[in-house]
């Protein structure tokens, strides 16, 4: 398997297509044996997709280590080690009275053909998260990478990729704007998207065209609370700093701005600075990720021109490298430019707020459904009142991780996206819960009433057998445990007997 050029991209996603037409089902040992190679090679290769990123916007080698290869190995380990367990199809809890003797079990069907379309920020981990997912729960994969934001990574993964994985399930294509458009323009069974809410729409609204459902992972306005509850403001800080300015804030899930009560807002003001200082002292020689483009730097320096906050620490930038240093703005106003939208970069507005109520309905009206919520307090009240905001989640006292927890759900909700995956979420997304039926001819006596002719007689006698109770399943463990009682009775009953 090779990159696929972008007059071969329409040939190759509908030979991959035919690849699932004739193979729909794939044996539990083959996608086991593939999820293995993945992570082998991953391992083999960890050294030169450091270096690839590094290469490719400065990003800090610690960061790629910690937020992709960590989560993802352990992902990868997780569904092949659990692999039969995921795909094991579900008997219903009961069943009406009605169709009470049908054998029925509900199957992990694989979707089809996947579409993977992974964005730059984390390459890595959100290319081959949704991809491992949707191998595991047996489908073939189209993978679109970013190769125009990060062509060394994209050059290293196809070939890692190649190495790892059977060529029948798996298509990759690198590049830009134009191999998107091509990409969007074939059929999919399903579409993963994640990168910007305006994206997102235009790959929601090509989707629908086809009716193919789609799974898209946005972003939005993401809000950090610090509370007069809080009660290590230092700890909170680092943790709200290092979640911010992970990535040089180049994260969906980043604290987009903080809010901080004004009964302990020069407090807080004050700590931030004594933190910052001890912490974030860098330079863009540094080990401190850079903006992925001059793109991205330029929107961001002008943001901080345009902004009517106070500068408290920060703003270093070199065009040449595009690094921004990490930069904190306090006294921001709700219609500050740095409020207008989704920041994505190492910038952090402060605002002050007297009631918590009144902020979280502020949050509802101009940035709700944001794909996380963080709060900093130890009063359940508090975080009880924030959790009015509906969110992808909500962390208490921390920042990021959740995003990186396979045994969890990841995902938005409104603006900031639909569905979710990782784990065993992973194998809902990209499966169809199937149906299978199987109803014994002996049971004809209990079913004739429904045919014609009609009577009030036959509808009177199949409304009452509708309105019974259903009979819960009694799984084998359950039975045997019965059965042992019961001859345990009986034995007793025989002996006492005597």
């Amino acid at each position: 398997m090779s990159l696929v050029a972008l007059g071969e991209i329409p040939e190759a996603v509908n030979k991959l297509r035919l690849n699932f037409t004739a193979r729909p089902r794939k044996s539990h040992a083959f996608v086991k044996a593939q999820l293995l190679s993945l992570k082998d090679a991953l391992q083999k290769h960890q050294d030169s997709i450091v270096l690839a990123l590094l290469h490719d916007f400065h990003r800090s080698p610690q960061e790629t280590l910690i937020a992709e290869f960590g989560p993802l190995l352990g992902e990868l380990a997780y569904l092949a080690g659990n692999l039969s367990s995921l795909l094991a199809p579900e008997t219903p809890d009961a069943m009406p009275v009605a169709f009470s003797v049908a054998s029925c079990k509900i199957e992990k069907e694989p979707l089809g053909t996947i579409l993977v379309m992974s964005p730059f920020n984390f390459p890595l981990l959100l290319a081959l998260s949704p991809l491992a997912g949707a191998i595991a729960a047996g489908n073939n994969v189209v993978l679109k990478l970013p190769g125009d934001r990060c062509p060394e990574f994209c050059r290293v993964l196809s070939r890692l990729l190649a190495e790892a994985l059977d060529p029948e399930i798996l298509v990759v294509v690198s590049g830009g704007l134009e191999e998107a458009q091509t990409v969007l323009e074939q059929k999919y069974d399903k579409i993963v998207f994640t990168g910007s809410t305006e994206v997102g729409k235009i790959v929601h609204a090509k989707a629908a065209e086809s009716l193919t459902p789609t799974l898209l992972e946005l972003g939005g306005k993401s809000p950090a609370f610090i509370t007069s509850g809080c009660s290590d403001i230092q700890t909170a800080l680092a943790r709200l700093f290092w979640g911010k300015f992970c990535n040089a804030g180049q994260v969906c899930v980043s604290p987009d701005y903080l809010l901080v009560q004004d009964s302990v807002y020069d407090k807080v003001v004050a700590e931030m600075l004594a933190v910052l200082q001890k912490t974030y002292q860098v330079s863009e020689t540094t080990d401190y990720t850079h903006l992925v483009n001059s793109s991205s730097f330029n929107r961001l320096v002008g943001l901080l021109e345009k902004t009517r906050g106070k500068l408290l620490f920060g703003g270093a930038q070199d065009p040449e490298t595009n690094f921004l240093a990490p930069t904190v703005v306090t006294d921001v106003d709700w219609d500050d430019p740095l409020m207008e939208s989704e920041i994505f970069g190492p910038i952090l507005p402060v605002l002050r707020y007297s009631s918590l109520e009144e902020a979280v309905q502020t949050i509802q009206k101009y940035h709700d459904t944001p794909l996380a919520t963080y709060i900093f307090s130890d009063r359940q009240e508090e975080v009880q009142l924030v959790d009015r905001i509906r969110s992808g989640a909500l962390l208490v006292n921390e920042t990021l991780v959740h995003a990186g927890i396979h045994t969890c759900p990841f995902g938005g909700v409104g603006t900031s996206g639909t569905g979710n995956y990782h784990g065993k979420y992973s194998i809902e997304a990209f499966t169809h819960k199937k149906v299978v039926l199987k109803q014994p001819y002996w049971y004809e006596v209990a079913l004739k009433d429904r045919y014609a002719p009609y009577s009030k007689a036959k509808s009177n006698w199949l409304m009452f057998v509708y309105r019974l109770p259903s009979i819960r399943r009694v799984r084998y463990n359950e039975l045997a445990t019965v059965l042992a009682v019961l001859l345990a009775g009986l034995v007793g009953y025989f002996i006492g007997k005597r």
